[in-house]
């Protein structure tokens, strides 16, 4: 929490969570970057169960960690204000706390960094996954 504002660790704790990669990912990824059956990645909490109609970056499954804070960025940027499936309360705070948020607290990227090494992560050719081979979705 020192390492983050108020509005990033809101976005932490209510709006991303961690996958891997599914067969259905896999498959369907559109674009040039694609990618491996249990890679990590995040994804927008409120929008996925519903592939049908997500809207642009829902989900990122970063290169490597140190990408992690830039990929989120990109969500921050172009996603959770569109998600039609964000509920109205959770966009109205949302909402407040970017408004009262300067850009971020200075080590945030490096709390990011730490965060992923400390749930496991590694970085590998090709991308990022379990250090231990686990399914992300299994973490406690």
């Amino acid at each position: 929490k020192n390492w983050l504002s108020e509005f990033l660790c809101y976005v932490r704790l209510h709006c991303i969570e961690m996958i891997c990669a599914s067969h259905h990912d896999v498959s369907s990824r559109m674009g040039s970057k694609k990618l491996k059956l249990g890679q990590v990645g995040i994804r927008c909490r409120f929008c996925a169960h519903a592939p049908a109609r997500r809207v642009r970056r829902s989900s990122t499954f970063p290169s490597s960690i140190c990408r992690i804070y830039q990929s989120i960025t990109m969500m921050l940027r172009d996603h959770f204000l569109e998600c039609p499936f964000m509920p109205n309360e959770e966009k109205e705070m949302y909402t407040s706390l970017r408004r009262d948020t300067s850009q971020g607290t200075a080590g945030s990227k490096n709390y990011w960094i730490t965060s992923a090494k400390t749930l496991g992560l590694k970085d590998t050719p090709d991308g990022i996954f379990m250090d231990d081979g686990r399914h992300a979705n299994e973490t406690p």
